[in-house]
């Protein structure tokens, strides 16, 4: 073997290692605007496609006074053993308040975003007219014809996988037995788009929920909000994911034992607003 010959053999014999080092390196998890960009193209090419469309606009913080009234409500309130909440910053994961989070309760309507979400789970992202119509009509206007269909399409297995997936906190979706700190995770993995599947169209639908007592309180500065609204007997429930000065958070409050009589909205508007005053604005 001649000097040339052995001095290529020992050039090789170094770079080989460090060249395969870097075919096996593991490539680097895609940022937020990554998968942001990833969800967004998804929603192109399957619901705008589809002849599905949205029925209501977008809307943010309704800016209401905080009065004297709501002060007193929220005060009497945000101790109530009735009373489970939530506040969680969706950037940095913090959670800057909560009570009874890890508390169950009957989700009321609370569970129909969750239950869209694991059908595009189910279907990778592609569902028919009739079922994309569906997720529109649960979040926008809590149609309960249109969560059964949903509902229908979905086995406890199913649930199980996306709950295991995406490393969600305990929870029957299906069941409709649901904690504060579920809503607050699924909102997390919404607006941060970790699902593979259907975060622009959840996000885009929930905007549009018609019901959104709690942005009735927020300031009018919110122009990115929604989420969803429940109630049912004794049960009255209200949750926000908002960006406020350009972080995201979310808000949870459920409630039990009549919080709000006769479905007035000013217990929960006070809830809502009383947390955002004290842990973010």
């Amino acid at each position: 073997m001649n000097e040339s010959s052995q001095s290529r053999r020992q050039w090789l014999a170094a770079l080989l290692p460090a060249a395969l080092g870097a075919c096996v390196q593991p490539a680097a998890a895609p940022s937020r605007a990554g998968r942001a960009a990833r969800a967004y193209a998804e929603y192109q090419r399957t619901f705008a496609v589809s002849g599905a469309h949205f029925r209501y606009h977008p809307y943010g913080g309704q800016g209401r006074a905080w009065t004297m009234q709501m002060e007193r409500l929220w005060q009497g309130l945000r101790q109530d053993a009735r009373v489970g909440y939530i506040v969680k910053n969706l950037r940095s994961g913090a959670v800057l308040a909560e009570q009874q989070a890890d508390r169950f309760f009957f989700g009321s309507s609370m569970p129909k975003p969750a239950i869209s979400a694991m059908l595009l789970e189910k279907r990778q992202g592609s569902l028919s007219h009739e079922e994309f119509m569906h997720v529109v009509r649960v979040c926008d206007k809590s149609e309960n014809s249109s969560w059964m269909a949903l509902h229908a399409r979905l086995y406890p297995q199913d649930e199980a996988n996306f709950l295991w997936k995406y490393r969600l906190p305990q929870a029957s979706v299906l069941g409709n037995q649901l904690t504060p700190r579920f809503i607050a995770e699924f909102y997390e993995r919404c607006v941060n788009h970790r699902l593979d599947h259907g975060t622009w169209l959840l996000l885009e639908a929930m905007r549009r929920d018609q019901y959104g007592f709690g942005r009735l309180y927020l300031p009018a500065h919110i122009a990115y909000a929604g989420g969803k609204t429940g109630n049912y007997g004794e049960w009255d429930h209200e949750s926000l994911f908002f960006e406020d000065r350009g972080t995201p958070y979310a808000i949870v409050v459920f409630t039990r034992g009549h919080v709000s009589p006769g479905k007035m909205n000013l217990p929960l508007g006070a809830l809502m607003g009383g947390l955002y005053r004290a842990h973010v604005g």
